[in-house]
């Protein structure tokens, strides 16, 4: 996929942009079904035949302006199969540039595919498995208490540690252990261990650990069969199934915080085809998907802490009043130290998604027409036992001077609890209606055109606790029914109304599709295209579900006539007393309108002797776009800021959805490909540009400019070569070999794919002042100069001139764009080889090595960009894609061998 010409990935991650455009306007499609979900997690192309990525021209069938099609693999009356292991291992590898020493690691993938006839010339199999297991652990490195403070002696300390209750200090800086709380004293001796490295003093870096498991999933099972049946000449129907299980134990800051998620992937498709005539067929598809995550189960015998347990062993009150039951921890920051916490339990996604889709195909004369319709509909459920339930605390030394100190004695100086929204379900829908038709008006010219209508349903939940925020009245909005369910602690000073809170799609959204080619000659060809495409929200978008209907408690803690406010086992006073942390809210029209993708393309095709040329040009412009930015900003002046001079003083931020952005993306792309002989070529080269409008949203008053996107690089190449070597019998060199020459010297496969392209764009910024006087800490500088070095003078250590910014003066907002700095370019080469051994007739060994950055060209991420930060700011500190290195696989070299069976 990332050979193709207008893909590319940000910075070497996972994501991907397909001809300019981000992730919500492409669609993955396996076998004809729709899949927005969590793609990466069950492509496994050994099950798929084919992928065909579409960056320009979709027909009117298609509602996305780019995305990616795949068909998976069938039987047929032969038997087919292949059995396969993959070794990856460290000690092959290179090490990482910014690393002492390399990481140990391991990996082990095998899987079977097999296919063939149940009834021959009648019904066919195909089965796939595929598997992975990574027995490696990875290491931690943290802060804990010295030793010292555990028996409350904090002689090392200079400060004074104060008695609350006299307000004078310790004697020797020594808390008497009569005085600890049983509740701490209980989380320290289960929670918080004692230090293995540096001296008894040490208070960073003082205790090291190896979690036992990898840093990401732990393994993962696969299968996906699939059946296909012919009922007599005319109809056709097969069923495909793919579900992959996807456990991980992962680490977190203690040994004991390890925590586990089950992650699984369920999809069936059952596709009928019926041919009525020759120049008449049907194509029904019917698709399920479900994604379902769940945190905090059993994995492999490990056993996560659930909050629950943990408030109840230490005798923690005031917290969980409905006595939910799940992975989580009462969570204590105690300053200077790691948190103890556990990330919170319980569903976090549970979709079940399905696609109908019926398209009839019907040729008359010169013309070949398709009609047809889709309808999705998307249910997510969600059971997350949110982080408060068991209770938030935080140590920060404000009681004693010491945070260690605070909480042995028990006094935090913030607590704060929620008791959540959980268990519910949101549904929203989406269908669509479209025509097209390939009129062959001549020999020479063929003209394709269409037209679509897209109607995107809105999000609803069940339970019908949702709002909105009106920006006229400044009132949060909701259903009549929910009022009851809106939080006592909801302020006050904000007014809460019934009404209406569900938005109105957009019901004219007719999208014209045409396409042109014309044939000069054979080998000679102009293509040209021009097509509308309607803005696509996201599945769960405009359905906002907590707001006022979910509160979280904050106390401030303070020292009254030598008692604590609050203290444990209950650190919570009186509901009067808490502090409703600031409201931040959000809102949409109640009048949908989607923005239009106008993509067009113009291409020339020529083939001379066994290469071919194509130079094409690729562009779209997005139009009426949909983006939010907070509008609740004073403007930018040199009075002081106060919450009294913002627009809405009751709020924080107000987050509001506008409906003006634009986005132009252009390309001239080169391409050259050869297809005959021992040698096969694949080479394009890529031009491009990507603007938006809606980028820069720190001022709401300012006129909108336009700016880079981060994720496109204006030189991208990229060529992919494959070499039958010409030695071994019957080759040109060593035609004659004898046997053992031939099996180690000959029938060898060379694969070589480059990706060489310019760096990708990033934003300078400054922190810890707010010159517009709009509370906005930090943000973009001025610009003094343009802050570009020369290719030649940039250095992981000083990549770009710092001296170009500065913060900028009272009054206003920084003058400098966004992503005005380049990062990094790429210079990576992957190695492969591959030969076939003859076993018997009709079985084959095959052998495989790939060298993934094969000459360990280190390839990095953008550098720190913060001036306010001298001695780290433009220095480079990693590479691209962690260990993996992303898509492209651009991490230090890596060594990849493969052995399979074939038959």
């Amino acid at each position: 996929m990332m050979t193709q010409a207008a893909v590319q990935t940000n910075r070497g991650g996972w994501g991907i942009r397909i001809a300019g455009q981000d992730r919500g306007q492409a669609q993955q499609q396996m076998d004809g079904v729709a899949n927005d979900g969590i793609l990466n997690l069950v492509n496994n192309m050994n099950d798929f035949e084919e992928l065909k990525v579409q960056t320009s021209g979709q027909s009117a069938e298609f509602s996305r302006s780019v995305g990616l099609t795949m068909t998976g693999k069938s039987g047929g009356n032969d038997f087919h199969g292949r059995l396969y292991y993959d070794v990856l291992n460290s000690g092959l590898n290179a090490r990482n540039t910014f690393e002492a020493r390399k990481t140990p690691f391991k990996q082990h993938r095998y899987g079977l595919n097999v296919n063939g006839p149940i009834v021959k010339n009648k019904t066919f199999f195909y089965f796939g498995y595929s598997a992975i297991r990574i027995p490696s652990g990875s290491f931690r490195l943290i802060n804990v208490a010295p030793v010292a403070f555990r028996s409350g002696d904090f002689s090392s300390v200079n400060n004074p540690v104060t008695d609350p209750t006299t307000g004078q200090p310790f004697p020797n800086n020594l808390v008497p252990e009569t005085r600890f709380s049983d509740i701490s004293r209980k989380v320290q001796d289960e929670f918080q261990p004692i230090p293995n490295r540096g001296d008894p003093t040490t208070r960073a870096n003082n205790f090291e650990f190896v979690h036992p498991y990898p840093q990401d999933i732990l393994k993962w099972d696969s299968i996906t069969p699939r059946v296909d049946h012919h009922f007599g000449n005319k109809n056709n129907l097969y069923v495909r199934f793919i579900n992959r299980i996807t456990p991980y134990i992962l680490a977190r800051d203690y040994p004991w915080a390890t925590w586990t998620r089950e992650r699984d992937h369920h999809n069936i498709v059952v596709a009928d085809t019926h041919i009525f005539s020759p120049n008449l067929v049907n194509e029904f598809r019917w698709g399920w998907i479900k994604d379902y995550i769940i945190d905090g189960t059993d994995i492999e015998g490990v056993s996560p802490v659930f909050g629950d347990d943990v408030v109840q062993r230490i005798g923690l009150q005031g917290v969980n009043p409905q006595g939910f039951s799940a992975m989580g921890f009462p969570r204590m920051d105690i300053t200077g130290l790691q948190p103890m916490r556990v990330r919170q339990g319980g569903v976090i996604l549970d979709e079940k998604n399905f696609h109908w889709s019926n398209s009839t195909t019907w040729t008359k004369g010169r013309h070949v027409m398709k009609f047809g319709a889709q309808l999705r509909t998307f249910r997510d459920f969600d059971s997350t036992v949110k982080e408060g339930t068991y209770g938030n605390f935080n140590f920060d030394g404000r009681i004693t001077g010491e945070p260690y100190a605070d909480f042995l004695l028990g006094i935090p100086g913030r607590s704060r609890r929620v008791d959540p929204l959980t268990n519910r379900t949101r549904t929203s829908y989406e269908s669509g209606f479209f025509f097209t038709d390939t009129f062959k008006v001549s020999q020479a010219l063929t003209v394709d055109w269409g037209l679509r209508w897209d109607y995107f349903g809105a999000t609803t939940y069940n339970d019908g606790l949702q709002y909105n925020w009106d920006p006229n009245t400044g009132n949060v909005v909701v259903p009549q029914a929910a009022q009851s369910s809106i939080s006592p602690l909801y302020p006050n000073s904000i007014s809460v109304v019934a009404g209406e809170v569900v938005p109105t799609p957009k019901n004219t959204n007719f999208r014209p599709r045409i396409g042109i080619a014309y044939r000069f000659a054979n080998d000679f060809v102009i293509r040209g295209g021009y097509g509308q495409f309607s803005e696509y929200f996201g599945r769960f978008t405009r359905g906002f579900g907590g707001g006022p209907f979910e509160i979280q408690e904050d106390y401030r803690n303070q020292i009254i006539n030598g008692q604590p406010l609050f203290a444990f086992p209950n650190p919570f006073p009186d509901l009067s007393l808490a502090n409703v942390p600031s409201q931040n809210i959000s809102g949409y029209p109640l009048d949908t309108n989607n923005g239009v993708i106008h993509q067009f393309n113009l291409s020339v095709e020529k083939q001379v002797g066994s290469m071919g040329f194509r130079v094409s040009y690729l562009g779209s412009r997005n139009r009426g776009m949909n983006y939010t930015i907070n509008t609740n900003k004073p403007a930018p002046s040199l009075e002081p800021f106060s919450p009294s001079r913002r627009v809405f003083p009751q709020f924080v931020s107000t987050s509001f959805y506008r409906e003006n952005g634009e986005g132009n993306y252009d390309a001239l792309q080169f391409k050259v490909n050869r297809r005959m002989g021992d040698v096969q070529l694949d080479a394009h080269y890529t031009y491009s540009s990507n603007m938006s409008n809606m980028l820069n949203r720190e001022n709401p008053y300012a006129s909108l400019a336009w700016n880079r996107e981060a994720f496109n690089s204006r030189h991208r190449g990229v060529i992919n070569v494959s070499w039958d070597i010409p030695v071994g019998r019957g080759k040109k060199a060593l035609a004659n070999a004898p046997g053992v020459v031939d099996a180690i010297l000959g029938g060898w496969k060379l694969s070589w794919i480059s990706f060489l392209q310019s760096g990708q764009f990033f934003s300078p910024s400054f922190s810890g002042a707010d010159p517009s006087n709009t509370n906005s800490v930090g943000g973009l500088p001025d610009r003094i100069n343009d802050g570009n070095l020369s290719a030649g003078s940039r250095q992981i250590t000083r990549w770009f001139d710092a001296s170009a910014f500065a913060i900028p003066p009272a009054g206003r907002f920084g003058n400098s764009g966004l992503n005005i700095l380049e990062g990094p370019g790429w210079n990576l080469h992957h190695l492969g080889m591959l030969k076939r051994f003859n076993i018997t007739e009709g079985v084959t060994f095959m052998l495989q090595g790939l060298f993934q950055n094969a000459f360990n060209t280190p390839h990095y991420t953008v550098p720190a960009a913060n001036i306010s930060r001298p001695g780290q700011v433009g220095i480079i500190t990693n590479t691209m894609g962690g260990s993996s290195g992303g898509r492209e696989r651009a991490s230090n070299r890596f060594v990849f061998l493969r052995g399979a069976i074939e038959f």
